[in-house]
């Protein structure tokens, strides 16, 4: 029996690592992996030491113990793109687990081969993209899905031992996915404190000492493994340049990504009252703000407390109950309902390859919410009708819990103008995800026929298999764009490389996309950690020590005087633009510092121009 037991387990093993390789192979094969955004290869360059010349932990956006160790890898062995493989093995390794619970939880061979076939179709149908295409978000999403699914689906026990025993991987997941992103993490809490609860409620007795000790040790672990790490951070960034970038940073954030900056010439009291003049303003609207120093913690939280007394006034951001957003809740709700109008529509636009009518809807997030919905249907017809009483009553809850969740959430995203698919496609995944546990637990539990079951399981397969295709020509289209776009950004960095005593300040809307889209940089191919020769002229990490730090490696002081290229310069410095993008904002900006400059265009590479700026 034992043998048996064994041989069994054995195959199951081997049936899921087949399973998750296929997966690899079939992407690997067919594209290469991408960093999504500039934000991850900024992070991998800090990383690896290609910012600085030196690996670093102080990434910023991640905790530092987690970026600590990976900086560690990186000093060990520089050549391998570890960030890179760090990402894709959260990713890989949740469908792994997820898969496992699954053959598992299955009674034979044949649904488990059914469930195995539909992870993968959904996994490729919904999420080929992310899959290839990886963003540090998204991935912090994966994780927090494989939290609830594992969580969701624990086999129950009365011991309190065995059920934290159990549930160790999905805390351990919890964890990581709050030092990937700590945003996102906490966005997504909700669903895991719904499927807690919903799983304490489902147990024979709600109150007793051993449910108690159950789910409050669970929980409590939970909150104190994040505040550790959190913690850790804290500590890490204590120091007085890092502790003052840390509020730069927050205060340049609730600008650009929640209260905008408002208009100078309807301002123009309030600017001249901070010291900021129109051309200095110009650097702020075109995010150019490492330009100038005087830019400061100060200057953001000015304009931002600014922008919160213009709310309370009723003048421009609205304030709901204290929360300043761009939206009152009545336009939200407004926005949010047109929301789910647009994703029929660019649904229907995308399965029959149609346009227009919903065209900034992505693939992702219409199909997600396109399965999610089958996901309600599917809970209804296999969880809700065939019961009764208090079975039906949980489950109804469930139900209205998750959509009371999403909606607001959804309608928070809506006020505050963050609707972004790097913010929707997480929650829609976490949506969907919660709704496949409670209907493969829920299911577990309720006498279905094997007719029925089989019947929802091919329905489902072809659905997601619908979606696979639709999803491998959605891909394939964004891959070879992205090859167009990073022909472009090559060219520029492979002239960065071979003048590499120079130094190059890039303009960031020159530095973000073309024709459409972001430029990106492969992860497992080229790979090359060696310091960059340039910097763009703002960003989330611009004015941050490590920032300085790079420029002090070149022997420059800082972005102003360096594109002077003033007398005993060491290193030449230059400013880096599209072609479309004149500099004339930037010889303003001197001239107000009483310093006449005229930009030469040096050199076209590509779509950029190299100018040189010359005092006359």
């Amino acid at each position: 029996m034992m043998e048996d037991h064994t041989k069994a387990k054995a195959g199951r093993v081997c049936g899921v690592t087949v399973f998750t390789l296929l997966l690899v192979l079939f992407l690997a094969v067919k594209y290469d992996f991408y960093y999504d955004l500039n934000d991850d290869t900024m992070i991998k360059d800090i990383l690896s030491g290609a910012y600085t010349g030196i690996p670093s932990g102080y990434c910023i956006q991640m905790l530092y113990p987690l970026a600590w160790c990976i900086a560690l890898l990186y000093r060990a062995i520089p050549t391998v793109a570890w960030y890179g493989l760090f990402l894709c093995l959260c990713q890989f390794g949740v469908l792994a687990l997820i898969a496992w619970r699954l053959v598992n939880m299955m009674q034979s061979t044949r649904t488990r081969v059914l469930a195995l076939l539909l992870e993968g179709a959904l996994a490729l149908g919904l999420f080929q993209r992310e899959l290839v295409f990886v963003q540090y978000s998204v991935t912090s999403a994966f994780c927090m899905a494989g939290a609830v699914f594992l969580f969701s689906t624990t086999p129950a026990t009365e011991k309190a031992s065995v059920f934290f025993r159990r549930n160790i991987l999905p805390l351990c997941l919890v964890i990581l996915s709050f030092m990937i992103r700590t945003e996102v993490c906490i966005m997504l809490l909700p669903f895991l404190l719904l499927a807690g609860i919903s799983k304490w409620c489902s147990e024979q007795k709600f109150f007793t000492s051993v449910n108690v000790r159950k789910y409050l040790v669970l929980i409590t672990m939970a909150f104190l493994g994040m505040t550790v790490v959190y913690s850790l951070d804290l500590l890490a960034y204590k120091g007085s340049e890092w502790s003052g970038f840390r509020d730069f940073f927050d205060a340049r954030t609730k600008i650009y990504d929640f209260y905008e900056l408002p208009g100078y010439d309807d301002n123009r009291d309030f600017y001249e009252s901070i010291g900021l003049s129109k051309e200095t303003y110009a650097l702020l609207e075109n995010y150019n703000f490492a330009l100038d120093d005087s830019i400061d913690t100060w200057s953001f939280e000015a304009i931002a407390d600014y922008q919160e007394q213009l709310a309370g006034k009723g003048n421009g951001l609205e304030n709901t109950f204290g929360l300043i957003s761009k939206n009152s809740v009545g336009e939200a709700i407004w926005l949010y309902k047109n929301q789910l109008i647009h994703n029929i529509s660019a649904l229907k636009n995308h399965l029959t390859g149609q346009s227009g009518g919903a065209e900034g809807v992505s693939w992702t997030v219409a199909v997600t919410s396109g399965m999610v919905f089958v996901g309600y249907m599917l809970y209804l017809v296999f969880c809700i009708l065939p019961t009764s009483g208090k079975v039906r009553m949980l489950a109804v809850l469930k139900l209205l819990g998750l959509m009371l969740i999403r909606s607001v959430l959804w309608l928070y995203l809506f006020m505050v103008d963050r609707a972004l698919d790097r913010v929707t496609i997480p929650l829609l995944m976490l949506e969907l995800v919660t709704i496949i546990a409670f209907l493969v637990s829920d299911s577990q539990q309720k006498k279905i026929s094997r007719t029925v079951t089989y019947a929802g399981y091919v329905v489902c397969v072809l659905c997601a298999v619908v979606l696979f295709v639709g999803n491998t020509q959605k891909a394939s289209q964004e891959y070879d764009s992205r090859a167009v776009a990073d022909a472009q950004w090559n060219t520029l960095m492979d002239y960065c490389r071979k003048n590499g005593n120079n130094y190059y300040v890039i303009d960031v809307y020159s530095s973000t996309s073309y024709q459409g889209v972001c430029y990106s940089e492969k992860m497992f191919t080229n790979v090359d950690n060696s310091s960059k020769n340039f910097d763009i002229c703002g960003g989330w990490a611009a004015k941050s020590p490590l920032a300085k730090q790079k420029l002090e490696s070149y022997h420059l002081k800082d972005i102003q005087s360096a594109l002077m290229n003033g007398k005993g310069t060491v290193t030449k410095s230059y400013f880096v633009a599209n072609e479309d993008r004149e500099p004339d904002w930037l010889v303003r900006y001197y001239e107000k510092l009483g310093i006449h400059m005229k930009a030469e265009c040096m050199e076209q590479v590509g779509i950029f121009r190299i100018y040189e700026l010359k005092q006359f």
